[in-house]
């Protein structure tokens, strides 16, 4: 629930390489009959975020949550925040300065939290309790790490603009110029989703899962995030594949770029004819990959061209 008086905003990070899980896509697995992002937005809107803000690509979350991307794309966390802080000041940019509040705060989360509700509101829960020359609240599961948090918004700015250029740059970095309270962790509720095991726990964790709701993609269902999830697993086993080695990100961009710049049965073909390539060793799948988009970002149905 909000806490009274408490002038809070969030910032949902959902732009990492998911490499650990070949490139799926961790905002948009499905746990409990929810996509990753969407419990995340749901919980920043559970503690009274006035305006939540999703790093991540475009098309990931509809309005009036708010979409922005670091550029370039894959940066890391703290190029993530101060995106998402970007996103907020451009909100902000219309307020008279005089009426801002000047204790302001700032929800950080990760896509991957399958406990995102109950870990933010611990999070938010403890900051009546902070000093005033606390920074920030990080929930403490017996490892040094600063996400999920909540930060003083002004304090974290001040942060990221004295560590300069944010690509790349680690949290450790960030928190090495902040002051901040660390409270227990009730019950693992900073347990992520990094790998198809952590995923599995976390559907088993939510066996009786809450009602969708609108717009929400049911399990099992045709096209849905889980449906591709489990096929890839059921498919690499068959053909004897470790199913995080497929770069599944990166097959899907491209079976889209073909898609829209040729024609819908050219993506599977491409897809085929890129796999040849990578196994004859004429290229590595990343530069195949943006090779072949390139060619079809600039195809022409005309022979002539």
């Amino acid at each position: 629930m909000p806490v009274a008086g408490i002038v809070l905003d969030a910032v949902i990070l959902a732009g990492g390489r998911s490499s650990r899980l070949g490139g799926s896509s961790k905002a948009e697995l499905v746990v409990g009959s929810r996509r990753l992002v969407d419990l995340a937005v749901d919980a920043a809107a559970a503690v009274g975020a006035r305006t939540t803000v999703v790093v991540g690509p475009h098309g990931l979350v509809a309005p009036p949550v708010l979409i922005t991307r670091e550029d370039p794309p894959f940066g890391g966390p703290v190029a993530g925040i101060a995106a998402g802080l970007a996103a907020l000041d451009g909100v902000d940019a219309g307020d008279d300065a005089s009426d801002r509040p000047a204790d302001r705060w700032v929800l950080v989360l990760t896509c991957d939290l399958p406990l995102a509700r109950p870990a933010a509101a611990e999070l938010v829960a403890a900051v009546p309790r902070a000093p005033l020359d606390t920074h920030g609240i990080r929930l403490d599961d017996g490892r040094p790490q600063w996400l999920p948090a909540v930060y003083r918004r002004d304090a974290l700015a001040r942060t990221l603009a004295a560590l300069g250029d944010p690509q790349g740059a680690s949290m450790r970095a960030l928190a090495e110029h902040l002051t901040l309270m660390t409270i227990a962790d009730p019950g693992g509720l900073t347990a992520d989703v990094d790998t198809w095991q952590d995923l599995e726990d976390a559907r088993r964790a939510h066996a009786h899962p809450e009602p969708p709701t609108e717009g929400s993609s049911m399990p099992n269902t045709p096209n849905s995030p889980e449906s591709l999830d489990r096929w890839l697993v059921a498919l690499a086993t068959e053909l004897g594949v470790d199913p995080a080695t497929v770069p599944v990100g990166d097959i899907l961009d491209l079976a889209r770029d073909v898609a829209h710049g040729v024609a819908r049965p050219a993506a599977p073909l491409s897809t085929f004819v890129l796999g040849l390539a990578v196994g004859a060793g004429n290229g590595s799948l990343a530069e195949l990959s943006v090779r072949t988009s390139a060619l079809a970002d600039g195809w022409s149905p005309d022979e002539t061209a």
